[in-house]
Order: C-alpha cells, then structure tokens, then sequence
C-alpha cells in the first residue's frame, strides 16, 4: 500500500511540477503585468510601456488566415547568438549595427489574449513590421497577389478578404491598384473587405521594440503612421 501512495506521489509530482513551473506561474505573472511608466529623465521617454494595444479585431483575422503558420512575432535574445533587434528592423532605421539592440519582454505582448510567437520564419518576422511597413495600398496588394509585388514570394494570396465588383462611376478611393495578370477585368474594381482592413490596421499596430524603462532607450515612441 505505501510503495502505491509513494508512486501515485511520485507520479503527481512528475507531472505536477512542470505544469506548475511552465505554465500555471507563468500564467500568474502574466495575468498580474500593467504597464510600466517611463521616467522622462532617465529614459528619454513618455508615457508607458508598452505604449499602444494591437488592433484585436484584425489580429483575429490574422490567427484565422494562418498567418502564424509563416511568420513569427519574436525576436530571441541576442545572448544566444541569434538575432535579436537590430537597428534599420524597427523604428530606428539607421543602418544595420553589429550588436543586436534588444530580444522581446514580456510584457511586449500584454493586452494580447494569445501571443502569436509563430512556429517558423517562412516568411519575415513581424513583431515591428509597423515601422517598416510600406503604404497602407502596398499592403493591400501584398495580401491580394504576393507575386505582383514580388514574383519571388512563397507567401499565398488572401482574395478571400478582397471583392472584385464593377465600378459604379469613378474608380474608389480604396481600390487596389493592380497590373498585369493580378489586375481585374476592365470595369471592375479589387476593393478590400471591412476583414481586410482590420488586419491591415493590425500589421501597421505590431511595434514590440519600444524602449524598456529603466533600460537605456535608443530612441523615442513615436506616434503610429498609417
């Protein structure tokens, strides 16, 4: 009986400590987080961090295209010899410095029910891309025809979020400005869907390199450009 209770102990323990270890208090941590102030003189820097939420609504659309599948939000610790940030990656778009500048915190992703950390960089990262985005119509025609952009990209078409309609009167404001074979029939028109936009309006909010309070900060918050 007590060589039993020993195992069944011995079993929960096994399991149970882990569990514990990596996600329960994890998860506790996480759940507790606010955002931290910046001191202006110390840091350079007003307001807090992390400064802005990421557009919810199209970081859905985000999860249910897959997009996680290709691109990963999270840059590793330079310590590891990997990549870390680097300046021309985020809002600092100096050139490109042999010392990586920082590797993702966690409080990076508060706000965020999920963090979309990725499985594989198949394609870019983009836990910055909204400093280094294109215009918002590029944008658009990235997700609608990868390869109109760029004949060399993997990245697979999102027409699902696009509606090709005939053009009532002048060409709309939003219509995608596509040639070639990814342009539409003459008199129609390629307009993004509300879905579209969101996950636009979430790529353009994706800036997890602000600087850390109490860390020095290489440079200043700036306000989202769209």
């Amino acid at each position: 009986m007590s060589n039993f209770r020993t195992f069944i102990l011995t079993l929960i323990a096994s399991f149970g400590l882990p569990w514990l270890c990596l996600i329960i208090i994890p998860t506790l941590k996480y759940q507790a987080l606010t955002p931290v102030a910046y001191d202006k003189d110390k840091d350079g820097v007003e307001g807090f961090y992390p400064p802005a939420p990421i557009n919810r609504q199209g970081q859905l659309v985000y999860a249910r295209e897959g997009c996680v599948q290709c691109h990963s939000q999270m840059i590793r610790p330079p310590q590891l010899a990997l990549d870390g940030w680097r300046k021309g990656w985020g809002q600092d778009q100096e050139a490109r410095p042999a010392v990586p500048v920082r590797s993702n915190t966690l409080l990076d992703y508060l706000g965020e029910p999920y963090a979309f950390l990725g499985v594989q960089r198949s394609g870019p990262d983009l836990a910055n891309y909204g400093w280094r985005a294109p215009a918002r119509g590029i944008i658009h025609q990235m997700l609608y025809a990868p390869r109109a952009t760029h004949d060399w990209s993997t990245m697979p078409a999102f027409k699902s979020l696009y509606v090709e309609r005939k053009a009532q009167g002048p060409v709309s404001d939003k219509a995608l400005k596509l040639a070639g074979k990814a342009a539409p029939k003459t008199g129609f028109e390629i307009v993004p869907t509300a879905e579209a936009e969101a996950l636009v309006d979430y790529l353009l909010s994706l800036k997890k390199d602000h600087p850390i309070p109490g860390a020095s900060a290489a440079v200043a918050a700036a306000p989202a450009k769209k």
